[in-house]
Order: structure tokens, then C-alpha cells, then sequence
């Protein structure tokens, strides 16, 4: 019978290397550097906060920019997950 300690020592494996039954996919790992992307948009948005009552164009335009680098990172990162998550 094993123990409590390795049957944790599995698991912990199995979350580091990807490995886990197909039943527990959804308790899988993700790595900080998959998610880097959305980080670095945050520590740099072209979009600030209107300056008047009513956005310039520029304003928009950065806003409907940051909005879709949004969209592309997400949509990369579900690309990425699925294409470790489905067979």
C-alpha cells in the first residue's frame, strides 16, 4: 500500500511533467512563462485614461489596440492549452 507521502509525490509529479491520469487533465500545471504575455501587457497598455470627458480618436484607437493584443494573447493561450489538453 502506498503511502501518503508518495501518492503526494505522484501527483506533484504528475502536475510538473504533464503527466497526470486523463480524468485530472483539468488540475494541470501552468507555467508562469506561458502566461508571460498577458504580464507584459499589463506592465505596458498603449490605452490611458481619457484626458476629456469624451476619448480622442488616438485614445480609441489605443484602447481597441490593447483590446485586441488582448484577444490574441488569450486566444494563443487557449491554442496552447488545448493543444496539451486534447490528444
Amino acid at each position: 500500500m502506498p503511502s501518503p507521502m508518495d501518492e503526494s509525490l505522484r501527483e506533484k509529479v504528475e502536475l510538473l511533467d504533464g503527466s497526470r491520469r486523463r480524468e485530472a487533465i483539468r488540475k494541470a500545471a501552468v507555467r508562469i512563462e506561458d502566461l508571460q504575455p498577458l504580464f507584459d501587457l499589463a506592465n505596458r497598455p498603449r490605452s490611458k485614461k481619457a484626458a476629456d470627458t469624451v476619448p480622442t480618436r488616438a485614445e480609441h484607437d489605443a484602447l481597441v489596440a490593447d483590446v485586441h493584443e488582448i484577444h490574441r494573447i488569450l486566444r494563443d493561450l487557449q491554442r496552447a492549452l488545448q493543444a496539451r489538453v486534447l490528444p
